[in-house]
């Protein structure tokens, strides 16, 4: 690969590192937004057999705290995980995650 292309590369990486943590949240919301229904499913089929009232205070917390921890939590081992790739790689995986997210997006008809 020729040095200027090298070169090039590297800047194009670089203008990624300050905006590391924006971009492991934007992963992490993407990812519960895609996935989100299961988990749903998942918990509604655990619960089904509860009364009304317990559902919905489940499905209160699930959504208004577990989701918010679940981001709280995930964003900055994403954000370590994102910071470890060098400038020259570091674009290349985010691009390659959000367009596997929109794929899987689009598979789930969610677009």
């Amino acid at each position: 690969m020729p040095d200027w292309l090298m070169e090039l590369l590297q800047q194009w990486g670089a203008l990624f590192r300050p905006y590391v943590r924006d971009i492991a949240l934007a992963m992490v919301a993407t990812s519960l937004v895609v996935f989100g229904d299961d988990l749903n499913r998942v918990i509604r089929r655990q619960i089904a057999h509860w009364h009304f009232v317990w559902r919905t205070l489940v499905f209160i917390l699930v959504c208004a705290f577990g989701y918010g921890a679940l981001t709280l939590f995930l964003t900055p081992w994403v954000a370590r995980q994102l910071a470890g790739f060098s400038n020259l790689w570091l674009p290349w995986f985010c691009l390659a995650v959000f367009s596997g997210l929109g794929m899987l997006a689009q598979r789930k008809r969610q677009v």
